[in-house]
């Protein structure tokens, strides 16, 4: 239980908060509407930020500034806080607000998942006629996972750090027209900056190398100990830390839990398989990585087939993985882009896939139906051209494409086989393309 004057302090000092400078990011929420709108992410990558937009654009189309309340439950005085509390903060919001009684409510509640029994709250205030936005850092707010009692009530959009072209426009680096193909050089710089310290927004804008890497691994910890740990109870901290370390360590490249398991074996560290799979399930729960499946017109076959392991964010290899691999790095970074637009289209999905000829990066298919093959190389030349292009060429043949792509970091051409075309491009004219 928390003492209710201090409810009230924060309440009033929310009541009074200013918005800050937010820049507008490539996402278009949807507008007041009979849902509640949802938004999901990794800590730290522009969820609280996109909730201060969405505010802004309520005030400018002439929602009053006193029927808007934001609250953030991450504030630690809120820790702890009750269900059964949290009627009273809205009982303080109206008491102190001076609210229209003749407008809608619009309530903004920023990383409500750590509140025990939030959804049925929510619920509830949805029911009564407020119009609800909410983010959270865990994959138990998306629609497929989230609570029966919102279930069919919400609409949920995931956020991911910035894009490329949300990372230049952050920096004022104009990207449109000429700038992009006259400066090929210059942008393969930003291209390699990005890969190495990633988008997190706090990040691209900090100014040194020492800078950015201190607030990676002040991310990474509140990730594991305040996400993972405080959220699923664990105990074991060193052996979730030596796990996840080991996955990230095999960030775009084929994860097998037995593997794992054996590596821990091999050190003499005692731990079941069925717990290291819970332990890489609790780092995906919360977006610190996600794993691609080999595309199958079964299902079953493709769950069941080796996953490779994506990394949201690649700021986090510096800091944990040791030596850069830019070839991985890049893979990452086009994988990231991929999960963008299939976020904003809602209609793909992502798979690698395999042949005789060898690896396609990504397979992404609308349905059971592939439609774009793409395979990455930081450099194309003579020793790895047939490697990377004949893998494609009968991937091709067998999901009748005519076209496919190879993203690279400089090059921008065009290979013709028979019909087939293989179109070569640099990372940041396709990032830039959408």
């Amino acid at each position: 239980m928390i003492e209710r004057d201090l409810i009230k302090r924060v309440v009033s000092e929310a009541l009074q908060f200013t918005l800050p400078k937010s820049m507008p990011r490539d996402i278009e929420l949807g507008s007041i509407s009979n849902k509640i709108i949802t938004i999901a992410g990794i800590r730290r990558s522009g969820k609280t930020y996109e909730l201060y937009n969405k505010i802004k654009e309520l005030e400018s189309k002439g929602v009053k500034r006193q029927n808007i309340f934001y609250i953030n439950f991450e504030d630690e005085r809120l820790r702890g806080i009750a269900a059964d509390e949290l009627d009273y903060i809205i009982d303080l919001y109206k008491e102190l607000s001076g609210f229209d009684r003749n407008s809608a409510i619009c309530l903004f509640f920023d990383e409500i998942q750590n509140i025990n029994g939030w959804d049925m709250w929510v619920r509830r205030l949805y029911e009564r006629g407020y119009k609800i936005f909410i983010t959270g850092s865990s994959s138990k707010l998306l629609s497929r996972e989230i609570s029966t009692h919102l279930a069919g009530r919400n609409l949920t959009y995931l956020v991911y750090p910035f894009s490329f072209a949300e990372f230049l426009r952050s920096r004022e680096i104009r990207y449109e027209g000429k700038e992009l193909y006259s400066k090929p050089g210059e942008f393969n710089s930003y291209v390699s900056e990005y890969m190495d310290f990633g988008g997190f927004p706090e990040v691209v804008v900090a100014g040194s190398q020492e800078e950015k890497i201190r607030i990676l691994k002040s991310y990474y910890d509140a990730i594991i100990y305040r996400d993972i740990i405080d959220r699923y109870k664990i105990k074991d901290t060193d052996m979730l830390s030596v796990a996840l370390r080991y996955a990230i360590g095999s960030y775009s490249k084929h994860f097998s839990a037995s593997k794992m398991h054996n590596y821990f074996a091999s050190n003499r560290m005692k731990i079941s398989k069925k717990t290291l799979n819970e332990m890489a399930k609790y780092a995906e729960s919360v977006f610190l990585f996600s794993t691609v499946y080999k595309f199958s017109p079964s299902f079953k076959k493709s769950f069941q087939s080796r996953r490779k392991l994506y990394l949201t964010d690649t700021g986090f290899v510096r800091v944990l993985a040791g030596m850069q691999d830019y070839g991985r790095l890049l893979e990452g970074i086009v994988y990231v882009e991929l999960l963008r637009r299939k976020e904003r289209a809602q209609s793909s999905e992502i798979f690698y896939t395999e042949n005789k000829k060898g690896e396609v990066d990504f397979v992404v298919s609308e349905g059971l139906k592939p439609t774009e093959l793409i395979q990455v190389t930081y450099d194309l030349n003579r020793e790895n051209e047939e490697r990377e292009i004949l893998p494609l060429l009968e991937s091709m043949d067998e999901f009748g494409l005519k076209s496919s792509t190879i993203i690279t970091m400089s090059e921008n051409a065009q290979r013709k086989e028979g019909k087939k075309t293989v179109n070569i491009v640099s990372f940041a004219r396709w990032a830039l393309s959408v």
